[in-house]
């Protein structure tokens, strides 16, 4: 992590959200009727799905469209289409993928606006490689501080399309106060109108944030910006104990 953002991140990132919703996610969801999505090496994509274990991807500055069963040269063979993203369209994109853009495809209240699906798209391929090792630092991280407590409760681990962060939420607390437990959120976002560089978070459920209040530094719960680890000598280390910071706190 080289502690670098690039000067159109906020224009990169919105332009990948799209990407992310309306032509990675729509391609599961027409399918299987989910649209969460994963974090892989050097981008983002979709789980496997569907009978020929399809997974649409993004890395580096391409869509990679793979089947695992498919034809190549009238023979059954594992399939890989590999599409450009830079000079592509939202809609070209969608026809690698099988269906046309839909305008109403939906992901939550804050599903990002389809656009001019015939505007070319200027995408990064830097970007994209910055947004994967961000996603992998914050798994990492989430899976070691979870891995810190005595049955925490998480869900699955997910990245959201509609604000493109990847997060969990799990319940902590003591095992024998079920009532007493606290939700909370952990997540890796890529940014948004309240920081716009990629932070970390924990979000408790609610209004309570027990320790120091100078711990909670945002509306929903503490931040850990981009800026805050890209002089550290270890991210990883720096992001683990944040989380751990606040669900001490939580569970305390």
């Amino acid at each position: 992590m080289d502690g670098v953002v690039l000067d159109d991140w906020p224009a990169q990132r919105d332009t990948l959200r799209r990407v992310a919703t309306h032509v990675v996610a729509q391609a599961q969801a027409r399918e299987t009727g989910h649209f969460a999505l994963v974090a892989l090496p050097g981008g983002f994509g979709t789980p496997q799905f569907g009978d020929d274990r399809r997974r649409v991807r993004v890395t580096g500055g391409n869509l990679f469209i793979e089947n695992a069963r498919g034809q190549r040269h009238g023979e059954e063979a594992a399939v890989t289409d590999i599409v450009p993203i830079p000079g592509a369209t939202i809609a070209s994109l969608c026809t690698a993928c099988g269906f046309d853009p839909d305008p109403g495809f939906w992901v939550g209240g804050d599903t990002p606006a389809l656009g001019d699906v015939d505007t070319l798209l200027d995408v990064d391929p830097e970007a994209v490689r910055m947004l994967g090792d961000w996603y992998t630092l914050g798994q990492r991280a989430m899976d070691a501080s979870i891995a810190t407590l005595n049955d925490p409760q998480a869900s699955v681990m997910r990245l959201w399309p509609e604000h493109f962060d990847l997060g969990i939420d799990l319940a902590v607390g003591a095992d024998d106060d079920a009532e007493g437990r606290r939700r909370v959120n952990l997540g890796a976002a890529a940014g948004d109108g309240f920081h716009e560089q990629p932070y970390l978070y924990v979000g408790p459920w609610g209004d309570e944030r027990p320790g120091p209040a100078d711990f909670w530094n945002a509306p929903f719960g503490a931040v850990l910006g981009f800026e805050d680890l890209a002089g550290a000598t270890d991210p990883f280390d720096v992001a683990v104990e944040f989380m751990t910071t606040g669900l001490g706190h939580l569970t305390s």
